[in-house]
């Protein structure tokens, strides 16, 4: 199971240096296949038939960032690449607000699919559908290195950012039970900021990013809790409604990169850790 709980220290200073300083919305532009989909000149001479992909404009680092001209880069988008790839199709990056990305997607309106931290869900399920999970992870609790709260439950009667939209945000109010505060904000880079001016008590939202922005700005002296018990979710290239062949064609990318040790090479890119075992055929 790709788990995100053993994440190594991340050594990405290329990556900040790409940023210059913009977290989750200033993508690492790096180089490779992900950037050559956005770059016209780069895309004369190949004929392959294209598919629409959204990705969220506001950035979930490392899975999905955009610079101020909104070239895509991250997990997410590499691995769509190589999907491509091998399924011979190109993918048509596009930025889109998460707010809405689901619903317009399963509708085939603009795009028939989406990639960005999307995490499956009943609820989700009956707007889109989904490739197999690619990823697991968890809820996460950013805070304060000299923060007095030590678990998920800390959250009661506290300022907490989350992101809008998201499971987080749904499993915060449940934890918070009414007594707290919730700030909405756009991404987590945006929330983690908020903690960063000390205009929150802390961020709830998936372990990942957190754990990435943690890492990254150490000066910050910030930490990310965990729950051991805490449930696992699932994230999934999402698929626009009612065409199971387009299901089938990510699906066998995604096995053929799995099988071939491209899936390995991108995670150990933008994680600097190699996957434990594969994802799950199906989410739970």
């Amino acid at each position: 199971m790709i788990t995100l709980r053993r994440f190594m220290p991340l050594l990405l200073a290329l990556t900040l240096a790409a940023c210059g300083g913009s977290g989750g919305s200033g993508g690492n532009s790096g180089t490779g296949s992900a950037q050559i989909a956005s770059d016209p000149s780069a895309l004369l001479n190949d004929n392959r038939p294209v598919h629409n992909v959204y990705f969220d404009a506001e950035g979930f680092a490392p899975f999905v960032m955009s610079d101020a001209d909104n070239r895509p880069s991250g997990f997410g988008i590499e691995l769509v690449q190589a999907i491509g790839d091998k399924q011979g199709f190109r993918p048509n990056f596009i930025p889109h607000s998460f707010s809405n990305m689901l619903q317009d997607v399963g509708k085939g309106k603009g795009a028939d699919l989406a990639i960005a931290a999307i995490t499956v869900t009943e609820e989700r399920k009956a707007i889109v559908d989904f490739a197999n999970p690619h990823f697991e992870t968890s809820m996460g609790l950013l805070v304060p290195a000299n923060s007095p709260i030590t678990s998920l439950s800390g959250v009661k009667g506290k300022n907490i950012a989350t992101v809008a939209g998201t499971v987080g945000e749904t499993e915060l109010a449940k934890l918070q039970a009414g007594d707290g505060t919730i700030i909405h904000s756009p991404s987590a880079w945006e929330a983690t900021r908020q903690v960063m001016r000390k205009e929150a008590d802390g961020v709830f939202a998936d372990f990942g990013p957190l754990n990435y922005y943690a890492n990254t700005y150490k000066d910050q002296k910030l930490r990310v809790i965990t729950d051991a018990d805490s449930p696992k979710d699932y994230y999934a290239i999402a698929v626009k409604k009612g065409d199971p062949e387009l299901v089938k064609k990510i699906n066998r990318g995604l096995d053929q990169i799995k099988a071939d040790g491209t899936y390995d090479k991108i995670y150990q890119k933008w994680f600097a850790a190699a996957p434990d075992k594969p994802a799950p055929a199906q989410a739970e």
